[in-house]
């Protein structure tokens, strides 16, 4: 395997180089050895490094949660069940997180229909006083 200048495996992983300047910087990617002349040379299997990184930010990982995952996973210190129970903390989260936006939009559409309501209730009233939106 060869190794990549930051602009050549910058484009071979769809990312910008500030970007993997930032993954670099945070150790989400090692730093790469440099060429004699100062300039980095990444080895190729930085690719798959990265592509594991943009699909676990796809799936709602934080970087915090992924360079954890990445650490862990290069001392040994993780499990397969672990990282399986990682992911079912995760979804309850987001499952949580659908709950709450569930019941945002359900009170979004009941003050829209206070709003266009004939006989409007006596604290949408109030709201339309203060915003000064008599109807």
């Amino acid at each position: 395997m060869g190794s990549y200048l930051r602009g050549q495996i910058a484009e071979m992983a769809n990312v910008n180089m500030a970007t993997l300047r930032y993954y670099e910087n945070h150790g989400l990617i090692p730093s790469p050895p440099r060429s004699e002349s100062g300039y980095r040379l990444y080895p190729a299997d930085v690719l798959t490094r990265i592509e594991f990184i943009k699909n676990a930010k796809l799936c709602g990982f934080t970087l915090k949660e992924i360079k954890k995952a990445l650490t862990n996973s290069a001392d040994g210190s993780i499990s397969i069940q672990q990282f399986i129970d990682f992911i079912d903390r995760k979804v309850v989260g987001i499952n949580q997180e659908i709950a709450a936006k569930e019941q945002t939009k359900q009170m979004l559409a009941e003050l829209k229909n206070n709003l266009q309501s004939t006989h409007k209730q006596p604290e949408v009233q109030g709201v339309l006083q203060i915003l000064h939106m008599d109807s």
